[in-house]
């Protein structure tokens, strides 16, 4: 678990949101243009950034869309260690 500006995520949130922001920084695209892309207010994206705010599923896939990416599952790899 991280806690980041007093909130507790897991990992593997607190490690996609910090994928997604790479994402948008090396796509020098902003919170604001992002936003009006898929029809959503900045200041969503901007507490999910700052990890006040759990995006929906939907969002953030639209987000990631909007991007020119998209969320899958993949299966874990089997570890040895117990």
């Amino acid at each position: 678990m991280k806690d980041i500006n007093e909130y507790v995520i897991g990992d593997e949130e607190f490690d996609l949101i910090c994928e997604y922001i790479k994402i948008r920084y090396e796509s020098k695209v902003s919170q604001r243009d992002l936003a009006k892309k898929i029809g959503i207010a900045q200041s969503t994206i901007a507490r999910m950034e700052k990890n006040m705010h759990s995006m929906s599923i939907s969002n953030f896939t639209k987000l990631l869309d909007a991007l020119g990416y998209k969320l899958e599952i993949v299966k874990k790899e089997e570890s040895n260690e117990q």
